[in-house]
Protein backbone atom coordinates (compact mmCIF):
# COMPACT_ATOMS: atom_id res chain seq x y z
CA UNK A 1 0.00 0.00 0.00
CA UNK A 2 2.52 2.41 0.55
CA UNK A 3 4.30 1.78 -2.49
CA UNK A 4 0.91 2.70 -4.48
CA UNK A 5 0.77 5.96 -2.33
CA UNK A 6 4.20 6.77 -3.27
CA UNK A 7 3.84 6.21 -6.61
CA UNK A 8 -0.10 8.11 -7.35
CA UNK A 9 1.26 11.18 -4.59
CA UNK A 10 5.16 11.66 -5.96
CA UNK A 11 5.57 14.97 -7.10
CA UNK A 12 9.06 15.08 -8.78
CA UNK A 13 11.19 13.19 -6.32
CA UNK A 14 9.29 10.16 -6.11
CA UNK A 15 8.72 10.13 -2.66
CA UNK A 16 6.10 11.45 -0.15
CA UNK A 17 6.03 14.94 1.20
CA UNK A 18 5.49 14.75 5.33
CA UNK A 19 2.45 15.74 6.33
CA UNK A 20 3.63 19.27 8.41
CA UNK A 21 6.61 21.26 8.17
CA UNK A 22 8.70 18.39 10.16
CA UNK A 23 11.90 20.43 10.33
CA UNK A 24 10.18 22.45 13.27
CA UNK A 25 8.86 19.80 15.16
CA UNK A 26 12.36 18.26 14.85
CA UNK A 27 13.89 21.46 16.85
CA UNK A 28 11.20 20.99 19.03
CA UNK A 29 13.55 17.98 20.60
CA UNK A 30 11.71 16.52 23.68
CA UNK A 31 8.44 18.11 23.06
CA UNK A 32 5.65 15.56 24.33
CA UNK A 33 2.83 17.40 23.84
CA UNK A 34 3.78 18.16 20.22
CA UNK A 35 4.61 15.01 19.56
CA UNK A 36 0.40 14.18 20.51
CA UNK A 37 -0.74 16.91 18.82
CA UNK A 38 1.27 15.96 15.34
CA UNK A 39 0.29 11.98 15.58
CA UNK A 40 -3.82 13.07 16.14
CA UNK A 41 -3.48 15.43 13.28
CA UNK A 42 -1.42 13.20 11.09
CA UNK A 43 -3.90 10.07 11.77
CA UNK A 44 -7.41 11.93 11.85
CA UNK A 45 -7.85 11.37 7.86
CA UNK A 46 -7.11 7.52 8.92
CA UNK A 47 -9.07 7.11 11.31
CA UNK A 48 -11.99 8.53 9.75
CA UNK A 49 -11.47 6.03 6.29
CA UNK A 50 -10.94 2.81 8.75
CA UNK A 51 -14.34 3.04 10.53
CA UNK A 52 -16.49 1.85 7.86
CA UNK A 53 -13.78 -0.75 7.21
CA UNK A 54 -14.30 -2.05 10.93
CA UNK A 55 -17.66 -1.47 10.14
CA UNK A 56 -17.69 -4.01 7.52
CA UNK A 57 -16.01 -6.66 9.02
CA UNK A 58 -17.99 -6.56 12.43
CA UNK A 59 -20.95 -7.53 9.72
CA UNK A 60 -19.11 -9.64 8.42
CA UNK A 61 -17.90 -11.49 11.79
CA UNK A 62 -21.80 -11.44 12.58
CA UNK A 63 -22.73 -12.93 9.35
CA UNK A 64 -19.88 -15.72 10.17
CA UNK A 65 -21.32 -16.85 13.62
CA UNK A 66 -18.75 -15.80 15.62
CA UNK A 67 -19.74 -14.60 18.99
CA UNK A 68 -19.06 -10.96 20.30
CA UNK A 69 -16.06 -12.13 22.44
CA UNK A 70 -14.27 -14.00 19.21
CA UNK A 71 -14.96 -10.67 16.92
CA UNK A 72 -13.57 -7.86 19.76
CA UNK A 73 -11.02 -9.94 20.77
CA UNK A 74 -9.99 -10.88 16.88
CA UNK A 75 -9.98 -7.26 16.14
CA UNK A 76 -7.71 -6.57 19.26
CA UNK A 77 -5.41 -9.10 18.89
CA UNK A 78 -5.14 -8.74 15.23
CA UNK A 79 -4.83 -5.36 14.63
CA UNK A 80 -5.11 -5.91 10.62
CA UNK A 81 -8.41 -5.40 8.69
CA UNK A 82 -7.16 -7.31 5.91
CA UNK A 83 -6.12 -10.67 7.85
CA UNK A 84 -8.59 -10.67 10.29
CA UNK A 85 -11.62 -9.91 7.03
CA UNK A 86 -9.51 -12.91 5.42
CA UNK A 87 -9.66 -14.81 8.51
CA UNK A 88 -13.35 -14.15 9.19
CA UNK A 89 -14.92 -15.07 5.65
CA UNK A 90 -12.53 -18.51 5.79
CA UNK A 91 -14.42 -19.20 8.78
CA UNK A 92 -17.54 -18.57 7.61
CA UNK A 93 -16.76 -20.82 4.49
CA UNK A 94 -16.08 -23.48 6.97
CA UNK A 95 -11.96 -23.82 6.78
CA UNK A 96 -10.36 -25.66 9.10
CA UNK A 97 -7.89 -23.85 11.81
CA UNK A 98 -4.43 -25.18 10.10
CA UNK A 99 -6.01 -23.40 6.66
CA UNK A 100 -7.35 -19.95 8.43
CA UNK A 101 -3.74 -19.46 10.01
CA UNK A 102 -1.94 -20.34 6.96
CA UNK A 103 -4.28 -17.66 5.07
CA UNK A 104 -3.50 -15.06 7.66
CA UNK A 105 -0.25 -15.73 7.52
CA UNK A 106 -0.11 -14.88 3.85
CA UNK A 107 -2.32 -11.56 3.74
CA UNK A 108 0.37 -10.46 6.94
CA UNK A 109 3.42 -11.13 5.22
CA UNK A 110 4.31 -7.68 4.65
CA UNK A 111 4.77 -7.08 8.67
CA UNK A 112 7.68 -8.88 8.28
CA UNK A 113 8.94 -6.03 6.48
CA UNK A 114 7.53 -3.53 8.52
CA UNK A 115 8.93 -4.77 11.39
CA UNK A 116 12.95 -5.24 10.07
CA UNK A 117 12.35 -1.44 9.20
CA UNK A 118 10.57 -0.23 12.38
CA UNK A 119 13.47 -2.01 14.65
CA UNK A 120 15.37 1.24 13.30
CA UNK A 121 12.76 3.35 14.47
CA UNK A 122 13.35 2.79 18.21
CA UNK A 123 16.89 2.00 18.26
CA UNK A 124 17.93 1.70 21.91
CA UNK A 125 14.70 1.03 23.52
CA UNK A 126 15.60 -2.23 24.60
CA UNK A 127 14.53 -5.50 22.76
CA UNK A 128 11.41 -6.00 25.03
CA UNK A 129 10.10 -2.87 24.39
CA UNK A 130 10.68 -2.62 20.82
CA UNK A 131 8.92 -5.96 20.19
CA UNK A 132 6.27 -4.49 22.04
CA UNK A 133 5.92 -1.12 19.69
CA UNK A 134 6.27 -2.84 16.74
CA UNK A 135 3.40 -5.17 17.46
CA UNK A 136 0.35 -3.20 16.51
CA UNK A 137 2.35 -1.56 13.86
CA UNK A 138 -0.41 -1.39 10.37
CA UNK A 139 -0.38 -0.16 6.94
CA UNK A 140 -1.27 3.47 8.16
CA UNK A 141 0.76 3.90 11.06
CA UNK A 142 3.68 2.39 9.38
CA UNK A 143 3.21 5.18 6.48
CA UNK A 144 3.02 8.34 8.86
CA UNK A 145 6.06 7.39 11.04
CA UNK A 146 8.00 6.72 7.97
CA UNK A 147 7.88 10.23 6.93
CA UNK A 148 7.57 12.10 10.52
CA UNK A 149 11.12 9.75 11.34
CA UNK A 150 13.26 10.70 8.89
CA UNK A 151 13.63 14.16 10.56
CA UNK A 152 13.05 13.62 14.04
CA UNK A 153 15.60 11.44 15.67
CA UNK A 154 14.10 11.95 19.58
CA UNK A 155 13.35 8.87 20.53
CA UNK A 156 10.99 9.74 23.78
CA UNK A 157 9.06 11.47 21.04
CA UNK A 158 9.03 8.81 18.37
CA UNK A 159 7.86 6.61 21.02
CA UNK A 160 4.47 9.22 22.34
CA UNK A 161 4.00 9.59 18.17
CA UNK A 162 3.80 6.10 17.72
CA UNK A 163 1.78 5.50 21.07
CA UNK A 164 -0.92 7.89 20.35
CA UNK A 165 -1.22 7.37 16.15
CA UNK A 166 -1.56 3.61 17.28
CA UNK A 167 -3.99 3.92 19.87
CA UNK A 168 -6.53 6.18 18.24
CA UNK A 169 -6.58 4.42 15.06
CA UNK A 170 -7.17 1.11 16.82
CA UNK A 171 -9.19 2.28 19.37
CA UNK A 172 -11.70 3.48 16.59
CA UNK A 173 -11.19 0.13 14.15
CA UNK A 174 -12.16 -1.78 17.00
CA UNK A 175 -14.98 0.29 18.37
CA UNK A 176 -16.53 0.24 15.02
CA UNK A 177 -16.14 -3.73 15.09
CA UNK A 178 -17.95 -4.10 18.17
CA UNK A 179 -20.96 -1.09 16.84
CA UNK A 180 -21.64 -3.17 13.88
CA UNK A 181 -21.45 -6.48 15.83
CA UNK A 182 -23.97 -5.12 17.77
CA UNK A 183 -26.58 -4.78 14.62
CA UNK A 184 -25.17 -8.89 13.62
CA UNK A 185 -25.27 -9.24 9.80
CA UNK A 186 -28.40 -7.15 8.76
CA UNK A 187 -26.89 -4.09 8.20
CA UNK A 188 -28.56 -2.98 5.00
CA UNK A 189 -26.55 -2.11 1.97
CA UNK A 190 -27.48 1.35 1.69
CA UNK A 191 -24.60 1.77 4.44
CA UNK A 192 -22.05 1.57 1.55
CA UNK A 193 -19.76 -1.14 3.17
CA UNK A 194 -18.59 -2.47 -0.28
CA UNK A 195 -16.37 1.39 0.11
CA UNK A 196 -14.63 0.28 3.06
CA UNK A 197 -11.32 -0.83 1.08
CA UNK A 198 -11.04 2.39 -0.77
CA UNK A 199 -12.09 4.91 1.81
CA UNK A 200 -9.47 3.40 4.00
CA UNK A 201 -6.76 3.93 1.04
CA UNK A 202 -9.28 7.42 0.42
CA UNK A 203 -7.71 8.67 4.59
CA UNK A 204 -4.22 7.49 3.71
CA UNK A 205 -4.03 9.70 0.27
CA UNK A 206 -5.41 12.60 2.45
CA UNK A 207 -2.67 12.78 5.11
CA UNK A 208 -0.12 12.76 2.33
CA UNK A 209 -1.19 15.68 -0.24
CA UNK A 210 0.57 18.70 -0.02
CA UNK A 211 1.27 20.33 -3.67
CA UNK A 212 -1.08 20.83 -5.88
CA UNK A 213 0.03 17.95 -8.34
CA UNK A 214 -0.24 15.54 -5.66
CA UNK A 215 -3.66 16.64 -4.16
CA UNK A 216 -5.21 16.32 -8.12
CA UNK A 217 -3.84 12.96 -8.35
CA UNK A 218 -4.29 11.58 -5.08
CA UNK A 219 -8.33 13.03 -5.30
CA UNK A 220 -7.99 10.86 -9.31
CA UNK A 221 -6.92 8.04 -8.14
CA UNK A 222 -9.42 7.90 -4.70
CA UNK A 223 -12.12 8.27 -7.55
CA UNK A 224 -11.45 5.71 -9.73
CA UNK A 225 -10.66 3.25 -6.70
CA UNK A 226 -13.97 4.17 -5.23
CA UNK A 227 -16.12 3.75 -8.57
CA UNK A 228 -13.89 0.60 -9.16
CA UNK A 229 -14.10 -1.46 -6.98
CA UNK A 230 -17.18 -3.00 -7.16
CA UNK A 231 -16.23 -4.33 -10.73
CA UNK A 232 -12.39 -4.73 -10.63
CA UNK A 233 -12.29 -5.94 -7.02
CA UNK A 234 -8.38 -5.88 -5.85
CA UNK A 235 -7.91 -4.62 -9.70
CA UNK A 236 -9.21 -0.99 -8.69
CA UNK A 237 -5.85 -0.11 -6.88
CA UNK A 238 -3.96 -0.53 -10.11
CA UNK A 239 -6.12 1.26 -12.08
CA UNK A 240 -6.12 4.06 -9.23
CA UNK A 241 -2.50 4.19 -9.09
CA UNK A 242 -1.97 4.27 -13.05
CA UNK A 243 -4.56 7.20 -13.49
CA UNK A 244 -3.54 9.18 -10.26
CA UNK A 245 0.18 8.52 -11.97
CA UNK A 246 -1.07 10.06 -15.25
CA UNK A 247 -2.49 12.58 -14.39
CA UNK A 248 0.32 13.74 -12.22
CA UNK A 249 2.26 13.44 -15.39
CA UNK A 250 0.24 15.48 -17.68
CA UNK A 251 0.05 18.27 -15.20
CA UNK A 252 4.20 18.32 -15.57
CA UNK A 253 6.69 19.25 -12.68
CA UNK A 254 5.47 22.99 -11.99
CA UNK A 255 2.41 22.03 -10.37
Amino acid sequence: MTTIINAVTAGTGGTVAPPVDVEVEARAGTDLGGATQAALRDIAPCVAAVIPFGLAIGSASAAAGLTGFEAIFGAAIMLAGSGQLAAVQAIGAGERVVAVALVVALVNMRFVFYGAAAARWFDGAGRVRRLLLVYPIVDQTFMLCQQRFEAITDLAWRQRYFIVATAALGGAFVAAQAVSFAFGAGLPPAAGLHLAAPLVFTGMLAGSTRTRRQAVAAVTAAVVVAAGSSVLGPLALVAATAAGVGVATRMGVGS
